[in-house]
């Protein structure tokens, strides 16, 4: 195999591997629940967020039934029937 083909090649398939980068940036930013910055998701369906993976969260459907506890760090979001979030809290 030609030099230039032995250099060229290696280059090549990172290129292409770089392409295929499965990473999605996240839909809000924040590791804590911050109202005004996640106040953005209001609106939005479920399935097309992205949280950080360091967000403490829950998401809280009609009628479910959830514990009292406490968490100031953690983000509610409360859910339709059809996954859109009506409303976000602190807790």
């Amino acid at each position: 195999m030609p030099l230039f083909l032995r250099m060229i090649l290696p280059a090549l398939s990172l290129a292409a591997l770089s392409a295929c980068d499965t990473t999605y940036a996240p839909t809000v930013s924040g590791t804590r629940c911050d109202p005004g910055r996640h106040q953005a998701l209001v609106g939005r369906n479920i399935g097309e967020v992205i949280l950080p993976p360091q967000l403490r969260y829950r998401e809280i459907g009609p009628g479910q039934i959830v514990t009292r506890d406490y968490q100031p760090g953690r983000l509610n979001m409360y859910l339709d029937a059809k996954g859109w979030i009506t409303r976000i809290s602190c807790g």
